[in-house]
This record gives C-alpha cells, structure tokens and sequence, in this order.
C-alpha cells in the first residue's frame, strides 16, 4: 500500500509539493527536483561553440533523459495484479459464496483489481509523459550532434598542413616466376 501511495503522490505532484518533483528511478526513494535542459550558454553564440563545449552539452542533456523503467514496472506489476485479480473474482463467481459469508476469493480478487489497475493506468500515463520529454531532448541532442559535426569539421580544415616531407619512393617487390608456382590453373 505504501509503494502505491509513494507513486500517486509522486505523480500527481503530492499535496503542497512543487512541480516537477518525483521519485528517481533507483531503488533508494528520494525527491529530486529535475534541472532544466541545458542550452548552449546566450554568451556562447554557435559561431563561437568549441566542439569540447558542445559535447559537454550534448553529455548533460543525454542525462536528463527520463528513464522508462518506472513505468514499465508500474505497468507490468499493475497488469499482472490486474489480471490475477480478475480471474480470482471470476473463479469466486464460480464457486459462489458460503452461506452468505465472503468469498476469500472475492476479496482477494476486489483487492488485486483496486491495486492493479491503478498502478497500470498510471504507468500508462507515465510512459507517455517520458516519452514526449525523451522525444523534446532527442530533438535538441540532434541538433547539438549536428552543430558538433559542424564544428569539428571547421577545426579540421583551420589546422595547418605539415610541410610535406622528403618523398621516399621504394620500387615495388617483384618477384621472378619460380617453376614452383603456379601463375593460372584452367
């Protein structure tokens, strides 16, 4: 029951707690407030962008990527409860109750469901939220690989060419045709 309050406090933003705080994905809980996307600095134009400054950028942003192992848990853990709960209320429709007592199977059925399903809507809710902002930094990645392609282009065409050297020129290796070898076999 904890776990399942933790995640919809987490992911609803908690009562009194600021947006954007949330649980990482790492299996100590603490709350961590998401940095912003870094962009190149305004001081820093992209004409003057060294490469080792924008693989930097490109290196802090690939580690805001939110991670997707959160709601594939919640979905898949949801979805098994979801359904182990479905078959026991069916299997408890099936044997009937007892003398107007409970089914156990029944409540274990209603408790598998009112757990289950929540916790799988909400990782559904979840992938989709990290996806777009994995999809958001992908496109700015791109953008930042293609301006450090740039770049070291540049860098590569402004470095002087060493003066060639003395050119050594050394005859090919020829070697005589040896009664031992065999030039062409038809």
């Amino acid at each position: 029951m904890l776990p399942l309050a933790l995640t919809l406090l987490t992911v609803t933003g908690g009562i009194g707690m600021p947006a954007g705080v949330h649980l990482v994905d790492a299996p100590v809980l603490i709350a961590q407030a998401p940095p912003p996307l870094v962009p190149l600095e305004p001081e820093i134009s992209d004409a003057q962008a060294s490469a080792a400054q924008l693989q930097v950028d490109i290196e802090a942003i690939r580690k805001q990527r939110p991670s997707l192992a959160a709601p594939i848990v919640l979905i898949s853990v949801g979805g098994s409860l979801g359904i182990l709960g479905g078959i026991y209320a069916g299997l408890s429709a099936a044997v009937g109750t007892f003398g107007g007592a409970l089914n156990p199977l029944l409540i274990i059925g209603i408790v598998g469901l009112a757990i289950g399903l929540p916790m799988a809507v909400i990782g559904v809710w979840m992938i989709i939220n990290r996806l777009e902002t994995r999809h958001r930094i992908d496109a700015e990645i791109v953008k930042l690989r293609t301006l450090l392609d740039q770049r070291r282009l540049q860098e590569r065409q402004n470095q002087p060419t060493p003066p060639p050297g003395p050119m050594q020129l050394t005859p090919p290796q020829v070697q005589a045709p040896t009664p031992t070898m065999v030039l062409a076999e038809f």
